[in-house]
């Protein structure tokens, strides 16, 4: 009895498991990777969340630093035009396995907020901005995973040690400093 109980278990939450990322988006490696990371900060899926909700637009930053803890900030925008930012941060560092939750806040961004951080998405072109950037295969000390959701579609970019002039690293940095995610200057990378 006890065995079919267990059995039970494991299917049922592997059938209620949740899918962070479309196959062949990532390598399978980072793919599973960066669902640990996600699922240590508590955070939702962004993929299952842009086939379950056309209107929502979202986006979210996954930090991995070789040496530093591992965080993530997600914006949640809302139809008024006002949103939300969640930041958390495990403890660990981004290239260990995560530990327990060690900081998480929330704030407001008011619609002129939430209207330049839009247009820094565009300006940027994160939703035509190539996936591999030049020199991405060089010395790598950290992760940058920009994922969005906007009109039903879904968007992942993965950058390793983004120069300052990479889409991703100016969208990153913005929703760092829009989510007040306190980091020095130094521990960007």
């Amino acid at each position: 009895m006890l065995l079919r109980l267990a059995a039970f278990a494991f299917v049922t939450s592997s059938a209620f498991a949740q899918v962070f990322f479309p196959p062949g988006a990532l390598p399978d490696a980072s793919a599973q990777c960066y669902t640990e990371f996600l699922q240590a900060l508590h955070e939702p899926s962004l993929l299952e969340l842009a086939s379950r909700d056309p209107s929502a637009e979202v986006y979210r930053l996954l930090w991995l630093r070789d040496d530093d803890s591992p965080a993530s900030v997600r914006f949640v925008i809302k139809p008024s035009g006002t949103g939300w930012f969640h930041r958390r941060m495990t403890g660990g560092t981004g290239a260990t396995r995560p530990t327990g939750l060690r900081e998480y806040g929330t704030s407001w961004s008011w619609r002129s907020r939430t209207a330049s951080f839009q247009k820094t998405i565009d300006d940027a072109s994160f939703w035509s901005a190539a996936n591999d950037a030049p020199g991405a295969h060089g010395i790598c000390r950290s992760h940058w995973v920009l994922e969005g959701v906007r009109r039903g579609q879904y968007r992942v970019i993965d950058r390793c040690s983004p120069d300052e002039n990479d889409p991703v690293r100016i969208i990153g940095v913005r929703v760092m400093r829009l989510g007040h995610l306190r980091v020095h200057g130094r521990q960007v990378y």
